[in-house]
């Protein structure tokens, strides 16, 4: 049937379902009408003289809706139309079914970050109709209009609501720029419920087409407090390490305003592989992987010599030269890899191949020591950027603990203690917390807490501070500092990861929905 043409119906059938459907000719090269055939799926209806069954297959199938025209009262085709609407008859828009299937598409919007024009689709709209043949679906605009904004309000007043129990907030900010050029800037809130959990939301992404002066970012803040009344909440502020951040936390009066450490580190990272050997040796590795990545042979060849030595099949990894962590990656599949690049590059098949290596003993030596001595940046990184938002707590042990790991030793290669320095004069730069000490009454009462306080276990880096601060009850003026300030995040990694959503909401094809996206995202992170 595929293969034959589809002919449209004689001008003398007036329904307007005959757009959807017309006729096959029969070997006589006359139109077959014993059975209609529907231009969208090519599925074959028989046809008797009466539209109904071919109506019924637009709607359900396809979910168009057909009119019968021209019909009379004591139509037979007619009263079999009103018959079937009688037995098919829609729910009412203001039914609890109807509502709750509204909803429950408004959620899957949300949450799954799809356009409004999915309502839209044939597929969509079919597989509604399949599930609930009498469930009206709104068009987009109740959609865009009505539903959405409704459940902006609702969730909204919900985390409104949250927030009041907070004894101090924290936030995070950042910026960033969608596809079509548009400036945006994103706040997320941290707090400490008073059941002692970790709460976070993001509270809005807006537009913003003033220059990103520190003026201008104080004066966000401040309206962001005030519109979400956590002005007399004492907040917090994490940012990055700009000037015009602390700037902006000094004009909104925020204290502290703690620079995100992960920044810091990353900062630290790229000063270390900027060394000149460091480098050198990167720009060795890197020719290597490029040549692999151009070459669909050398590729082949190498995942052969995988096999054959019984290496992971981990393909090698391209760096990125703005993101030290991606080098540190290349670095170690390379190593990783490296007996089967080697037997690779030298095989016969490779065309080249040995010209492409330049690498001589000492530099893989250095690459083995690069990767042994960035391993634990990675995994600090890795532990800082969590979901579960890492807190304060963890600023002062990290720091110690890279200190430590970085201090020059005799024994070590020249490359190895440049890299050292200067990581270290970069980490060392930047104040990680820029606060000033609370003060205390009760100096008796403190001192005591405090030597309880220091003759506890420590708890280890993976370990729960907020169950262990609740547990500690003989420790209430440390308890209401440490609730006070474990609200801050470690980094402003939150309202960063927030892109990611941002970027899949305002891409090229729905650059025209900006008025929408605060709500949109906002009900992405608050949805619950």
């Amino acid at each position: 049937m595929e293969d034959k043409a589809i002919h449209g119906a004689p001008a003398n059938l007036k329904s307007k379902v005959w757009k959807y459907f017309g006729f096959l000719k029969n070997d006589k090269g006359t139109l077959d009408k014993l059975a209609a055939v529907c231009k969208i799926c090519k599925a074959s209806i028989k046809y008797t003289g009466s539209t109904t069954n071919l109506a019924l297959h637009s709607r359900r199938r396809h979910g168009i809706e057909t009119e019968s025209e021209g019909k009379s009262v004591g139509d037979p085709e007619a009263s079999a139309a009103r018959a079937s609407s009688f037995f098919q008859s829609l729910l009412a828009d203001n039914s609890s079914r109807s509502k709750a299937i509204t909803e429950a598409i408004g959620y899957f919007i949300c949450k799954d970050m799809r356009p409004y024009g999915v309502v839209d689709n044939v597929g969509f709209r079919q597989m509604i109709r399949i599930l609930e043949p009498k469930y009206k679906l709104p068009t987009r605009q109740h959609f865009s209009e009505k539903c959405i904004p409704e459940l902006y309000e609702k969730a909204k007043s919900d985390v409104l609501e949250s927030l009041s129990t907070a004894e101090r907030v924290a936030l995070t900010k950042d910026a960033w720029t969608s596809r079509p050029t548009h400036s945006y800037v994103t706040i997320t809130v941290h707090y400490i419920s008073p059941e002692w959990s970790m709460k976070n939301h993001v509270l809005q992404t807006r537009m913003f087409s003033e220059t990103h002066t520190g003026k201008n970012i104080g004066a966000l803040l401040i309206n962001a407090c005030k519109e979400w009344k956590i002005e007399n909440k004492n907040p917090a502020l994490v940012t990055d390490n700009a000037r015009n951040m602390i700037t902006a936390a000094q004009e909104a009066e925020m204290t502290p305003h703690v620079t995100c450490i992960a920044h810091t580190i990353n900062l630290a990272s790229q000063k270390a592989f900027q060394v000149k050997d460091a480098a050198r040796v990167l720009s060795r590795v890197r020719r290597i992987v490029t040549f692999f990545h151009h070459s669909p042979k050398a590729t082949d060849i190498l995942r052969q010599n995988q096999l054959l030595l019984g290496l992971p099949s981990h393909k090698l990894i391209q760096d990125v030269c703005t993101r030290w962590n991606s080098s540190y990656d290349m670095l170690d599949h390379f190593l990783e890899q490296q007996p089967a690049v080697f037997a690779s590059l030298m095989s016969r098949e490779v065309r080249r191949g040995e010209d492409v290596n330049t690498l001589t003993e000492e530099d893989l030596a250095a690459v083995e020591a690069i990767v042994k001595l960035m391993k634990p940046v990675k995994v600090a990184t890795a532990l800082l950027c969590e979901e579960d938002n890492p807190t304060l707590s963890m600023v002062a042990p990290v720091q110690a603990k890279l200190k430590k790991h970085f201090k020059p030793l005799n024994d070590e290669l020249h490359i190895i203690t440049e890299m050292k320095v200067k990581f270290l004069e970069d980490f060392n730069k930047s104040d990680i917390v820029e606060t000033s000490a609370p003060l205390r009454s009760y100096r008796d009462l403190a001192k005591d807490e405090v030597w309880k306080y220091r003759n506890r276990d420590a708890l280890p880096l993976d370990g729960d501070v907020f169950l262990w601060w609740r547990d500690q009850l003989d420790l209430p003026m440390l308890s209401s500092l440490a609730k006070i300030y474990l609200c801050i995040p470690a980094t402003s990694v939150p309202s960063e990861r927030v892109f990611s959503t941002a970027g899949d909401i305002v891409t090229a094809q729905r650059s025209l929905i900006k008025e929408h996206v605060d709500q949109l995202i906002f009900l992405k992170k608050n949805l619950k």
